[in-house]
């Protein structure tokens, strides 16, 4: 068995772990529990979010994945976010080699490091077009590689040594990239563009509560269903099971317009703020 087939009865084996344990957790209070009567939304969501539950099948192994991720994942960041830097020393060692014979290991490393300075550029530019902002950090990460790229420039203008096809054309690339997030970036405001409205985060904190408490409502979600105590049909069961946590009380003392507005529309939070459409 291939890869993809282990990855997909794995996937199936977690599944059915989890559906045992939102049984084992939630069915022991919810079949036998007093629910109101006229059945209340909000008070049966946070019947299921005042609990505590046992940890989810395989909940260590994927803080521990996640932790080694991010691991990973600084390790990457720390030379790409300085590869324009690092590129300009590379460079500058390579310059101060007496033939190109002996600057050519220094040129070839510098071009990767400057492969990774036009991507690190490029997604510079793309966060700020996400959300519009300055950010101190970001200052500092577009104008050290717009001056480590045009002294990158500068050095290997004057010497003797040859960058070769791609190497100079990167530098530039870096420059004018970096040059230009540096300057959006510096004109922005601090609070970035204006915001979309959404409703306040609700329900427990934390990504492994959360985890456990969306599983908890959805099993309850299930058993309310089969005790007959709401008349959902799929669709409309797959969109409360949607809801974002801690907003099941959207859904109480609604008329028709009023529930499609809120389950088709997915639009919740609007007792919150009166927000329009």
């Amino acid at each position: 068995m291939g890869a993809p087939g282990r990855m997909k009865a794995w996937a199936r084996k977690t599944d059915a772990a989890e559906r045992e344990w939102a049984r084992n957790e939630v069915d022991s209070w919810a079949r036998a529990a007093a629910f109101p009567q006229p059945f209340s939304w909000g008070e049966a969501e946070a019947m299921a979010l005042s609990r505590n539950y046992a940890p989810l099948p395989g909940s260590l192994a994927v803080r521990v994945i996640g932790v080694v991720g991010w691991v990973f994942l600084v390790v990457l960041a720390v030379p790409t976010l300085g590869s324009a830097v690092v590129g300009s020393a590379l460079v500058a060692a390579g310059a101060a080699q007496e033939d190109q014979a002996a600057a050519s290991g220094w040129i070839s490393a510098a071009t990767t490091m400057f492969v990774l300075a036009v991507i690190a550029a490029g997604t510079a530019l793309s966060l700020w077009w996400e959300t519009r902002r300055r950010s101190a950090l970001e200052l500092v990460m577009n104008g050290s590689a717009t001056l480590a790229s045009g002294a990158a420039i500068a050095v290997l203008a004057v010497s003797d040594v040859s960058g070769g096809a791609w190497l100079p054309l990167l530098m530039i690339a870096t420059a004018l990239v970096s040059a230009v997030a540096f300057v959006l970036v510096s004109l922005s405001k601090p609070e970035g563009r204006p915001k979309k409205r959404k409703p306040p985060r609700r329900g427990p904190r934390g990504a492994d509560k959360r985890a456990r408490a969306q599983r908890a409502r959805n099993r309850l979600l299930e058993v309310v269903v089969h005790r007959g105590l709401v008349d959902l049909d799929e669709a409309d069961r797959i969109r409360v099971a949607e809801m974002p946590l801690g907003y099941w009380s959207e859904l109480d003392g609604l008329d028709d317009r009023e529930w499609k507005r809120v389950l088709e529309r997915r639009h919740v939070g609007w007792r919150d703020f009166d927000a329009k459409g």
